[in-house]
């Protein structure tokens, strides 16, 4: 349960004997927690972020600032103000706008990029190549947020955690802190990225520095989950106290990792297996797998592209934590037949036009073959197979992330060694993503492919650029 009982913290603005008292609503923790408290300097719209550590629960004696927080600012106490981050359950969104409407501070770009099994790097957290950012102090190298010297608050502190309904907690890492204060300061002359990791269901809000262009997550994300990413990038005045120059946003979804894709494989083999029937009582066989797509794609292809058809990135089609989206590269075809006529169906919703390739030349010794999705959008239901060539960068990727799956016998779709023939599962639609790109003009002047023309419905570019993601609600095909 997040916690939702709280507690008025004084704030103290002090210059030469004179005061200024604020006051602030704060949530009671369970454990030692970081505060992030906005200070603003109101006449130049300056903004600072105070890190202040609360005591696990009780009213914090006060915090007190000196100031001017920075030299070139003002020492009335009177042209500062306070408030908390993250404690009123505002859309991050919403506080980057807010900042960015009534401040000086800057907005820039990050990146989360993805490891299996389960390593996240933000990338784009140093300054721009071109030289400092607007507002980096004179004295400042401008390779100063590129070193390579690790802070203290950078190795202890960065799996302390700003919500009490977490269980990831350190007390081994807070004791660290709390046993030795004083080396908080120590390196921090230069630029720093101040990140603020948000687990969108659990409410958990993780906080760590960096001083590098790039961080990793120091811990283990939890897959299948909505991440939102603030990142605030600065130099520290005083102690604990970054003067903020530029701030950053980005949500993103962890992926998938193996353990899952096997759960979306275990769901899948419930649905397609029908009871009370041997398992191949649904399979028929299919020579080919098709490909939709309009007239002016062949057309360019004839034209343009020596008659290759290239592979492209995945798009974000079916499940959205799919390790596949926007990281890798290929073809979508289907193997989806009628059950009675062994027929594709008549009308498409990718284009008009209908490559059928031989399934004996996609599926060969030379491939591999991986499960990748389960999925649906409220009709039927969808299994999406990865066909790779062996000892590629595509295999090599597939290998760490997906399930590898038996060419010659697996629930879905198969071809037995030395036939031309495929039997294809028509419990589901079954499509595969190949990951090389195909000589079409070669095959079709060879004729072992060949085109017909199909009904055409709706928009194929919408689906092809963007994907239509799963159902969320479906209880058959989400493992959450």
């Amino acid at each position: 349960m997040a916690c939702t009982a709280t507690y008025d913290q004084e704030v103290v603005f002090t210059n030469r004997g004179k005061k200024k008292v604020t006051h602030i609503t704060l949530y009671k923790q369970a454990v030692c927690t970081w505060i992030p408290l906005q200070i603003m300097e109101v006449n130049s719209r300056t903004v600072f972020l105070h890190m202040s550590l609360s005591n696990a629960g009780e009213s914090m004696s006060s915090i007190t600032l000196s100031v001017p927080l920075s030299s070139d600012l003002s020492s009335d106490v009177e042209d500062y103000s306070c408030k908390a981050l993250f404690q009123d359950n505002k859309d991050e969104k919403e506080l980057i706008k807010s900042m960015k409407e009534n401040s000086c501070v800057e907005t820039f770009s990050v990146d989360v990029n993805h490891i299996p099994p389960s390593t996240y790097t933000v990338t784009g957290l140093g300054p721009p190549a071109s030289g400092n950012d607007v507002g980096l102090p004179t004295g400042l190298p401008q390779d100063a947020a590129l070193h390579g010297e690790t802070s203290v608050i950078e190795e202890k502190l960065r799996k302390l955690v700003l919500s009490s309904n977490s269980e990831t907690s350190d007390k081994q890492t807070r004791a660290s802190f709390l046993n030795n204060p004083e080396k908080i300061h120590e390196n921090q002359s230069s630029c720093v990225s101040l990140i603020f990791l948000k687990d969108t269901e659990t409410k958990a809000i993780f906080s760590f520095f960096a001083t590098n262009s790039e961080a990793t997550f120091p811990f283990q994300l939890r897959p299948v989950t909505d991440y939102e990413l603030v990142v605030f990038r600065g130099w520290e005045t005083q102690k604990l106290c970054y003067r903020v120059h530029a701030v950053a946003h980005c949500s993103f979804k962890s992926y998938m990792t193996q353990m899952e894709v096997f759960e979306l494989y275990k769901r899948a083999l419930r649905h397609t297996l029908c009871l009370g029937f041997l398992p191949y009582y649904n399979f028929i066989p299919v020579t080919h797998l098709y490909r939709s797509k309009p007239l002016l794609h062949f057309l360019d292809i004839y034209k343009n592209t020596n008659g290759i058809m290239f592979k492209y990135i995945k798009n974000f089609g079916g499940d959205q934590a799919s390790t596949l989206n926007r990281n890798l590269h290929g073809l979508f075809f289907s193997a989806n037949v009628n059950p009675t006529t062994g027929l594709p169906p008549p009308v498409s919703y990718y284009g008009d036009q209908r490559i059928h390739i031989p399934v004996s030349l996609m599926i060969t010794p030379f491939t591999n073959l991986y499960f990748a999705d389960f999925y649906c959008h409220y009709v039927k239901h969808k299994v999406t197979l990865v066909v790779t060539r062996k000892g590629s960068d595509a295999d090599n990727f597939c290998r760490s992330r997906l399930l590898s799956l038996s060419q010659s016998f697996n629930e879905f779709l198969y071809l037995s060694p030395g036939s031309h023939v495929a039997m294809v599962n028509t419990r589901v639609t079954v499509e595969v993503f190949y990951t090389e790109s195909i000589d079409i003009v070669n095959l079709l002047k060879s004729k072992y492919a060949y085109i017909t023309t199909v009904k055409q419905s709706g928009n194929p570019l919408l689906k092809t650029i963007f994907g239509i993601p799963k159902r969320k609600d479906c209880q058959i095909c989400n493992t959450k």
